[in-house]
């Protein structure tokens, strides 16, 4: 029914796409996060909307011009493609033997391969990922060292084959237990804004950011029943889509492009 490409996104600036939920607390603006795992999410209508926006800056109307509503519809039509909520993979943390450490976790890897198997992908070095998502080591785990993360020292495991991870979010890479894991994206940057009108401060207010390095994995589907009649035309504007997306340029998602939030880059894996 459908060909699924599995991207990786990286948010190359601070990244803050609304919750929209009203908040009582310190932080006036949280960010999207997972109904189940509480991690950091980007829900497929911000994904959508910003990658339309995207690729009608890139696309040359004269080239087709049904491209953008072949693919993302229009006021008749539902778009072709379907997109999929986009959830964390890797966060950085701050070490004191390297500026940070991409890190990952049990869950955060087992909801990739909870994905692999919902969309029938495959996944290089999948039994090693499957060891990764299967640890209930109590220690942060890394390759090399004894480095200190977030206050946690981290030890050093021969156990598992880390340049599995390191594939897919880079180097030097931490395996962090899921309670650790869940209480440090608790505690995320929260940035104090100030609303100014003339020059004078109106209201001061606080926004939650995920910070840069940051990656997330999303799904995005292209459906594989068409019609011998739209099968070339849309299967042209489908690899169009899919060039726009991971070429070298950079996409916007969520709030604060004035201020270069939201610089995002994807990969195809």
């Amino acid at each position: 029914m459908f060909k699924n490409r599995l991207y990786i996104i990286e948010n190359k600036t601070s990244l803050h796409v609304g919750s929209g939920d009203a908040n009582f607390g310190i932080i006036d603006k949280q960010i999207q996060r997972d109904a189940i795992t509480g991690y950091p999410t980007i829900h497929s209508s911000s994904l959508k909307g910003a990658i339309k926006e995207y690729c009608t800056y890139k696309h040359n109307i004269e080239d087709s011009k049904n491209f953008i509503s072949y693919i993302f519809g229009d006021e008749d039509n539902s778009g072709k493609v379907r997109f999929i909520d986009s959830h964390l993979l890797s966060i950085p943390m701050r070490s004191d033997l390297n500026p940070y450490c991409h890190c990952v976790s049990p869950k955060s890897i087992g909801q990739l391969l909870d994905f692999a198997d919902t969309f029938g992908l495959e996944l290089k070095n999948r039994k090693d990922l499957e060891k990764f998502a299967s640890s209930i080591a109590l220690d942060i785990l890394v390759a090399n060292g004894t480095p200190t993360i977030e206050d946690e020292q981290a030890k050093t495991s021969s156990g598992y084959d880390f340049s599995a991870l390191e594939e897919l979010v880079g180097s030097p890479v931490a395996l962090v237990p899921n309670t650790t894991y869940d209480e440090l994206l608790k505690d995320l940057p929260v940035i104090a804004r100030n609303q100014l009108e003339n020059g004078e401060s109106k209201n001061l207010f606080y926004e939650e950011v995920l910070p840069r390095k940051s990656k997330f994995f999303t799904v995005i589907s292209e459906p594989n029943y068409l019609n011998k009649a739209d099968e070339t035309k849309l299967q042209n504007a489908f690899e169009r889509f899919s060039g726009y997306l991971t070429d070298n340029d950079t996409i916007h998602i969520g709030a604060n492009a004035s201020i270069g939030y939201g610089i995002c880059t994807f990969k195809e894996v």
